[in-house]
């Protein structure tokens, strides 16, 4: 893997805890468990949950010249060395995006080693032409080397068959959060949960808005702003913008030259301390115009029982969010405002989709996840 992922740790110790399994996670880049500055979130951080505890790690070592989340970010050729001793049963590589990602599989060629691909792609990306063409021509035989490709959703399911890969190779392996984790703080927050929109600075009791995420142009926190205007005009209602970007400054002075009531930005929140916003909020709105491969708030935000408003570019639209029952999937910014008002004006029908939510998601956790990786590793691992 990259590097420790909030969202892949809880995985990895279920893993290690799992006596079927005896498992080692090895990391190309230390990036989120010690303190380091992430440009997009615009501050000094490190993740302030336990990243490296309760599973076997190694860190190899970066030749890199600018270790990051790009191709020559992770050069690593150590993992060639490691995958010849270790002779494991298989390797689960996560993504292709890191050269020490192709490491991994010719280490993998040379050692025997079943490989098992786990991506996070989708077919809703418009990339350019040179993209497709270089993906074309170099996706197609790496995915023949994957003895088993791990699948999260219906589009990653549609991406891996794009590119030629056959079903009998597909394991379903869904793309999850803690959802104990997210349990547990709702389950604890619920009585405080006045005092905690008082802190955000909501003081009554009209429904609020939540965008979880980084305010980027390709998220599109612009367009959220631009119809909660128009909707705000006909209901009372807040909305609350929680993450760091370039684009923050933007929707501040949109917020000062039109006069938007009730909008606030909290900035980067940590990882315990995204449950409040939760808690605060009545429904989701993930409004990404692309590269939304997953959008793993709207798992979190299933936990706490709430609705969900996402654009046709996330991935996990149809996996998660079932127009009519727990949310709406949008595809232009009339439907966004259509789905906002029904939900906002309607507190019947926001109680009705949030307990869909949380049967939804009730059925896609760790357990599942990793029922399947232990069902891939079975199909490849040789007899003893």
């Amino acid at each position: 893997m990259s590097h420790p992922i909030q969202y892949h740790v809880p995985v990895f110790q279920a893993l290690a805890q799992d006596p079927r399994v005896d498992l080692t996670v090895y990391f190309c880049w230390d990036f989120g468990v010690r303190e380091q500055r992430d440009p997009e979130f615009g501050t000094v951080f490190k993740w302030d949950i336990p990243m490296l505890e309760g599973y076997r790690h190694v860190f190899l070592r970066n030749w890199s010249l600018h270790p990051g989340p790009t191709f020559l970010g992770g050069v690593n050729p150590v993992i060639l060395g490691e995958l010849w001793r270790g002779r494991y049963d298989a390797i689960l590589v996560h993504g292709y995006q890191m050269l020490t990602h192709w490491l991994a599989f010719l280490g993998a060629r040379l050692s025997g080693t079943p490989v098992l691909l786990r991506g996070i792609s989708h077919v809703l990306d418009e990339r350019p032409g040179s993209v497709r063409a270089m993906k074309r021509l170099l996706l197609p035989p790496l995915f023949k080397l994957a003895t088993r490709v791990l699948t999260i959703g219906k589009h990653n399911c549609d991406y891996y068959r794009a590119y030629g890969v056959p079903e009998r190779k597909f394991v379903h392996t869904p793309h999850v959060v803690s959802n104990d984790f997210f349990a547990s703080h709702c389950a604890r927050l619920r009585p405080k949960r006045s005092a905690i929109r008082t802190a955000f600075g909501i003081v009554d009791d009209a429904p609020v808005i939540l965008f979880p995420g980084k305010l980027r142009a390709d998220k599109d926190p612009l367009l959220l702003l631009d119809v909660y205007q128009r909707v705000r005009r006909r209901q009372r209602c807040h909305l609350l913008y929680v993450g760091e970007g370039p684009l923050r400054g933007e929707i501040e002075a949109r917020i000062e030259r039109d006069a938007v009531p009730d909008v606030v930005l909290t900035g980067f929140l940590n990882q315990t301390e995204m449950p409040k916003a939760y808690l605060a909020a009545d429904l989701v709105v993930l409004p990404s115009r692309a590269t939304e491969t997953w959008g793993l708030v709207v798992n979190e935000g299933m936990n706490f029982g709430l609705p969900m408003i996402v654009s046709d570019r996330v991935g996990c639209g149809t996996d998660l969010v079932r127009t009519g029952e727990n949310g709406f999937i949008f595809d232009t910014p009339a439907a966004l405002e259509t789905a906002l008002e029904d939900l906002v004006s309607d507190p019947a029908l926001r109680e009705t989709y949030g307990r869909r939510s949380l049967e939804l998601i009730a059925n896609w956790g760790i357990p599942e996840s990793l029922e399947g990786i232990v069902e891939a590793v079975r199909q490849v691992a040789k007899p003893e």
